[in-house]
């Protein structure tokens, strides 16, 4: 048991090493790292073309509404524009969750508003959170850039806060080994 128990914490650890080092680079190349993400997804939207194109000359059926060779050749497209034009992903992203984000406010601020009509006091709080999204959602649309590289660096930082508290509760854990070993017995 204790065998175990301490390759799955090493295991552990080193996954947060990982996770660690990776979020401390898209910290500090957080541009390199939004251009590397667009050219891992190109890749893998053409090789799911190629693979689409191929399943679909082995299978082929004529009366398939979507058929693998056309969803597949746009696939492979969508990838060689992804490729060749790397920078405007890192601004579809932030664009895309604007939208999102002032359509779900939307919603809500309708809701605060119903809660206002039904003499809810906490109608005020939803309503000024929702105003606040959507100020939020149109900062993203305005300047998709600067929130791709917000975003990512973001990301990179709850990476390493994740890795972080897996690391101390993995150490908690190794020294405490005994005490955890007589509780699964």
């Amino acid at each position: 048991m204790k065998k175990k128990f301490n390759k799955l914490m090493t295991i552990s650890l080193l996954t947060s090493i990982l996770f660690c080092i990776v979020g401390l680079t898209l910290i500090i190349f957080t541009k390199i790292s939004l251009e590397t993400m667009a050219y891992i997804m190109a890749g893998l939207l053409i090789v799911h073309g190629i693979a689409s194109i191929i399943d679909d000359y082995k299978q082929f059926k004529i009366f398939y509404f979507f058929d693998g060779f056309t969803s597949g050749l746009l696939s492979i497209i969508l990838g060689i524009i992804i490729i060749s034009n790397t920078d405007y992903i890192a601004l579809i992203i932030p664009i895309v969750l604007g939208v999102w984000m002032i359509l779900s406010s939307t919603f809500k601020l309708r809701m605060s508003l119903a809660l206002k009509d039904t003499n809810n006091s906490s109608w005020l709080i939803t309503y000024v959170l929702s105003l606040l999204t959507i100020i939020v959602g149109l900062c993203l649309i305005f300047n998709p850039e600067i929130g791709a590289l917000t975003l990512t660096k973001v990301i990179g930082g709850l990476c390493v806060i994740y890795s972080v508290c897996d690391i101390i509760d993995v150490i908690i854990f190794k020294k405490n080994i005994k005490s955890i070993a007589r509780i699964f017995e």
